[in-house]
Formats: C-alpha cells, sequence, structure tokens
C-alpha cells in the first residue's frame, strides 16, 4: 500500500515539486515576485489593490490571538516571537507587533520588503523595536533559525510558491516544539476559479489581473496530510468568504474559495 507521504507527494508535488528535495530549494516564482514588485508602491493605500487584505487582518488577528490562547489586549502576544512568511509590505507584520510580539517578516520581493521597513519606520518605537524584515526565502531563512518561532504565519502566500512541499518544510522547520503555523489560501476548486480570478480580478477589479494561477491553489485536503506527514496536528479548518460590497471577511461553513487552516508542531 502507498504511504500517506507518497500520496501527498504524487498529488500535490506533480505540481508543486517533489517532498524529498533538499529544504534550500527554491520556491521562488519569478513571475509571482514580478507581480508584487510592480504592485510595491501600493501596498499600503487601504482603497488601492490590496484592500482586501488590509480588510483581512479584522478576521486575522483575532484568529491569532485565539488561537494562541491569548485574551485580547493592547498586549496580547508580547514576548511571542513570531515569523510572517510572505510578509509583502507588512500588512500582517506591523499589526502583530503592535500587539506586543517580536516579528520577523520573510518576503521574496526586495521592493515589498523596503516598503516593510518604512511603515514599520512610521510606527511607535515600542513598535518598530519588535520588527525585522529579511528579502529571503523561507527556506534559507529557516537554515539559520530552526526552531526559533512560537508561532509561524503563512497567509495568502502559499499558492504563490513554485515548490509547495518545499515551502512547507521550511514553515515547520522554523517551529518550535508545540509552535502553531498558520495558513490561509485558496481552494482548489471550479467556485475559486470563477470567484478568485475570473470575478475578482478580471471583473470586480478587486485583486490586480494576473495575480492568480488556479494551478497553483491546493485543496484543504491535501494541506492537511501535507502538514500531518510533517509531524504537526490539524486543528481548526474553516473556509472564509470575503464579500467585496462591504470588503468584509466571515468565518463560513463554505470552503470552496478561501480557507484557514492551523496545526501545531508536535515534535
Amino acid at each position: 500500500m502507498l504511504s500517506s507521504r507518497y500520496l501527498v507527494t504524487k498529488l500535490v508535488g506533480n505540481k508543486f515539486g517533489s517532498r524529498f528535495v533538499s529544504v534550500v530549494a527554491n520556491t521562488i516564482d519569478p513571475n509571482e515576485v514580478a507581480n508584487f514588485q510592480r504592485l510595491s508602491h501600493e501596498w499600503m493605500d487601504e482603497n488601492g489593490p490590496f484592500k482586501a487584505l488590509h480588510s483581512y487582518n479584522r478576521l486575522r488577528l483575532p484568529w491569532i490571538v485565539n488561537t494562541l490562547g491569548k485574551t485580547p489586549s493592547p498586549n496580547s502576544l508580547k514576548g511571542l516571537k513570531i515569523a510572517d512568511v510572505g510578509c509583502g509590505g507588512g500588512l500582517l507584520s506591523v499589526p502583530i507587533a503592535r500587539l506586543g510580539a517580536n516579528v520577523d517578516g520573510i518576503d521574496a520581493s526586495e521592493q515589498a520588503v523596503k516598503i516593510a521597513e518604512l511603515t514599520a519606520d512610521r510606527t511607535l518605537p515600542t513598535v518598530r523595536q519588535n520588527l525585522n524584515f529579511h528579502n529571503t526565502t523561507v527556506e534559507d531563512f529557516a537554515e539559520t533559525n530552526a526552531g526559533n518561532y512560537d508561532a509561524v504565519i503563512a497567509s495568502e502566500i502559499i499558492e504563490h510558491v513554485s515548490d509547495f512541499n518545499s515551502f512547507l518544510d521550511g514553515c515547520v522547520k522554523l517551529c518550535k516544539p508545540g509552535a502553531t503555523l498558520f495558513f490561509t489560501t485558496i481552494n482548489k476548486t471550479i467556485s475559486s476559479q470563477l470567484m478568485a480570478i475570473w470575478l475578482a480580478e478580471n471583473i470586480l477589479g478587486v485583486l490586480p489581473p494576473g495575480m492568480h494561477d488556479w494551478d497553483k491553489f491546493i485543496e484543504p485536503k491535501f494541506l492537511r496530510m501535507a502538514l500531518e506527514e510533517r509531524d504537526c496536528r490539524v486543528g481548526h479548518l474553516q473556509g472564509v468568504i470575503y464579500n467585496p460590497l462591504t470588503n468584509r471577511w466571515n468565518w463560513s461553513g463554505f470552503d470552496y474559495i478561501n480557507y484557514g487552516i492551523t496545526a501545531t508542531r508536535t515534535l
């Protein structure tokens, strides 16, 4: 009988590369990086191409705080070390640092990291000291930072990498035993092709055209299997729905488009 590890590799690896590769393999897709480089000057515009990501924080931040077992407060994440993988212009990194966490933002786009640094420089000194940004891949970063983090967040990034398995290896490697991983991404369904690409990018203009490649989307069951094969215990898995008319996100029992998933590294 085929092992589940083999099945994950066959089902996911065909598009994203084999699980059995060096952790320093390059997961950067040059076309994806170019897209984000082109839009880097608009990262902080709350009414621009990334307005949906700005709005997403109203859902993501409470999710992170609650999952980590913290009471909502101005310093609810104080003392925790968190990696924000695919941090872009720091849209999530900075709010997490405002809650007291020490945050390392990681991104393959040099321009996005520069924007993140500029954004961080405009924060209070007590927040700025909690923020560091790195223009690198998660695989390379994990080589020198393995087991250093209480939580690793990869929100809206896994669908942009060229090698899913190596990317996931790097994320897990950053975790301390018992650390929590957070992922938000897009399911691979006809619904997501229609809503996340055709409608959101080409009709409503919520996202820039060409932002997503449906072939890189991943079904929740494959992400769950891949995490379990890396000694992670999957916890919360739930659909997320976005209303472009109100620019609001909500949890949903419908996971055919967007979804969020958490996991705990057990070893």
